[in-house]
């Protein structure tokens, strides 16, 4: 399965037509998919599959109960978990669901959401893989419950009421996701990391099926526990795999993309690559040396200028599609794409250092924090609301951080700041990829987000594991030909120990910033003046006069309000989403 949405009566009444007609028509904008759909007296269900995993994604029994899955589940448990497929997943899932047993769930290693239904005891049950990866929206009132895949199936359901959640889209503006499970729409949320909501009639409950937390800390050596986990890694690619023997996959300058390329070339599998950095940029060269190295089938697509974070699925879609070696060497299963996503978080421990660590650790919760918020630039600025709403906003950011990291118990308490970031920063990354999976219609092969590989991960001490410490012993256990080829590296981080060509493009730094910001000058532009217009400006939010100020400021380049001005694009489009309804903290 590809797309899921329905609806579900709480009361045991039919669905209202103009709910089934809106899902059948939105789950999908693509003229040649076929929308398949099931219907009780108090159910119906709508699913869109593009056939990238071959198998169906769909069990029905003939008492009409049935589950329904995106993506693979990916079943470690039993004999004969290397040759099951996802169908035959979903199946045992499911017989474990109809008798309220969420144990299979724990052996789930993949990116997926199911929505399984039983009509006997008329009970619906959402779940999310465990780290949330592929979402799952829904929304609920005292009649029915409307749950969908991509976010934008609920935005077209007239019936669902939409008021802007202000704190939602702050956290957006400030962090670039909404925290916990939060969206930008008051009353529908995003299921939480592995986690099962169960509707039973009045009963709506919710509970986890795996704890990241749990985990306890290894006592081993480093060096072992780094060869243990390249081989999880190594079983992370296979049982993704299976059995295809060519694929697509990304291929940056940097090192996740590298180790997955690397992975699967050590299982005999011939990789069509695809880079798409700026020409003469580390990311650029180091990506075409390793593929020549390793003689993968690679071509390279380079971004415009200007855009820092292209739509990469659009653009691999597109390459993939029209690749000539693609006609020379095809793969058995096209629509499935591989992806270094969540290496540098995960593995690299990307956003946290040594003075995180040890606040967390003494208690200073407030520190971390503030560390992080200065790191990582966060910051609304609180010129650009009216005042009364400035009040109203101020520490909601920080307050969301503290609020998520409360919930977090581990044995190292300096783990439950990056328990913090994978199950929010990481968790939201791929949002846009499968809200538009539609369109682009690529699958992706994630197995930095194996979950037998991150409970690997999470074991070894932290300390080990910081600016890619844990990561660079890790690469000791791949072939030579992974660190043979320079790296472009993160800053602040372990350097790459090889030398790195002069006069070539370093993506971090301050010189490429700034000339890839001018090349955004001209639509920024466009944006502010835009922005400004009267019909449909959120005047009950934002300071019309300080953002005309800004505007005029950064047009006419006396000072960088790019921030603010994108800022203020991202509250307007969703104060006009919601007609101008809008909740506050």
């Amino acid at each position: 399965m590809t797309l899921i949405a329905g609806a579900f009566s709480r009361k045991n009444r039919p669905i209202p037509e103009s709910v089934c007609e809106s899902l059948r028509q939105s789950v999908s904008r693509h003229s040649d998919d076929q929308v398949q759909l099931f219907r009780d007296q108090r159910s119906y269900f709508v699913k869109v599959d593009i056939g990238a995993f071959v198998e169906l994604g769909w069990h029905h029994e003939l008492d009409g109960a049935l589950s329904l899955v995106t993506g693979e589940p990916l079943l470690s448990a039993g004999t004969d978990a290397g040759s099951r497929n996802r169908k035959q997943d979903l199946e045992l899932i499911h017989e474990g669901l109809s008798r309220e047993d969420y144990e299979t769930l724990q052996g789930a290693n993949g990116t997926f959401c199911i929505v399984n239904y039983q009509p006997g005891p008329g009970t619906l049950h959402l779940v999310a893989d465990k780290l949330g990866i592929r979402p799952l929206y829904y929304w609920i009132d005292e009649d029915y419950v409307v749950f969908a895949s991509a976010l934008r199936v609920l935005e077209a359901t007239p019936e669902i009421p939409r008021k802007m959640d202000v704190r939602a889209v702050t956290e957006m503006v400030a962090l670039g996701y909404p925290l916990s499970n939060r969206t930008p729409y008051a009353g529908i949320s995003l299921l939480h990391a592995a986690e099962v909501l169960r509707v039973n009639g009045s009963e709506v409950t919710s509970r986890k099926y795996w704890r990241w937390d749990n985990i306890q800390t290894s006592v081993e050596p480093v060096e072992r526990l780094a060869q243990q986990l390249h081989t999880r890694f190594e079983e992370a690619v296979g049982r993704r795999n299976r059995e295809d023997t060519t694929v697509a996959a990304y291929l940056s300058g940097g090192l996740d993309s590298r180790c997955v390329v690397a992975g699967l070339q050590a299982q005999n599998v011939r990789v069509h690559t695809f880079n798409f950095a700026r020409p003469g940029t580390q990311d650029q060269l180091f990506g075409l040396e390793f593929a020549h190295l390793t003689e993968a089938i690679h071509e390279e697509v380079p971004k415009q200028a200007g855009d820092l974070v292209p739509d990469y699925s659009s653009l691999m879609a597109q390459s993939w599609n029209a690749s000539r070696h693609r006609r020379v060497h095809p793969a058995e299963r096209p629509q499935l794409v591989w992806s270094g996503e969540g290496g540098s978080v995960a593995l690299g421990h990307v956003h946290l250092n040594q003075s995180i660590v040890d606040s967390m650790r003494a208690g200073r919760i407030n520190g971390a924090i503030n560390e992080f918020v200065e790191r990582e630039y966060v910051y609304v600025s609180p010129k650009l609301f009216r005042p009364k709403v400035g009040e109203e906003l101020a520490g909601v950011v920080t307050k969301g951080i503290r609020e998520e990291l409360a919930g977090f118990r581990s044995q190292d308490p300096a783990r439950n700041f990056y328990l913090f970031l994978m199950l929010n920063d990481q968790r939201r990354k791929l949002a846009s990829h499968f809200e538009n999976i539609d369109q682009h219609r690529l699958e992706l092969q994630l197995p930095f987000f194996d979950s037998h590989f991150l409970a690997a991960i999470i074991a070894i001490p932290i300390d080990s594991c910081l600016r890619h410490g844990l990561y660079l012993k890790w690469l000791g256990h791949f072939d030579s030909s992974v660190t043979s080829i320079p790296w472009q590296a993160y800053p602040g981080h372990e350097p790459c120990p090889l030398p790195i060509p002069q006069g070539l493009a370093y993506q971090w730094a301050a010189n490429y910033q700034t000339a890839e910001r001018a090349s955004q000058k001209d639509l920024v532009n466009k944006q502010a003046s835009a922005l400004l217009d009267p019909t449909d400006f959120p005047n009950q939010l934002l300071s019309k006069r300080n953002l005309r100020m800004a505007t005029w400021l950064h047009t006419l380049g006396w000072r960088d309000y790019e921030h603010v001005i994108k800022a203020a694009q991202t509250y307007r489009t969703y104060w006009k989403a919601c007609a101008g309804e809008y909740v506050l903290p």
